[in-house]
């Protein structure tokens, strides 16, 4: 028996409704982080070293 339009246009209205739900909880997770993340980013993060005038890195 073929779906009615009507049941498969609230199927896919269902569908979208999901998506945007799971982006939205992702940006406010994300906001409550404070992090955004880009293409550009890398997974590698590097260390900033501060180091003394004589090029040996400070001892704490």
């Amino acid at each position: 028996m073929p779906k009615s339009r009507f049941k498969i246009l609230l199927i896919k209205a269902f569908s979208l409704l999901k998506v945007l739900i799971v982006a939205w909880m992702i940006g406010i997770a994300n906001c409550i982080k404070q992090e955004s993340k880009f293409m550009e980013d890398t997974f590698i993060k590097t260390e900033l070293r501060e180091e003394q005038e004589d090029d040996e890195p400070f001892i704490d």
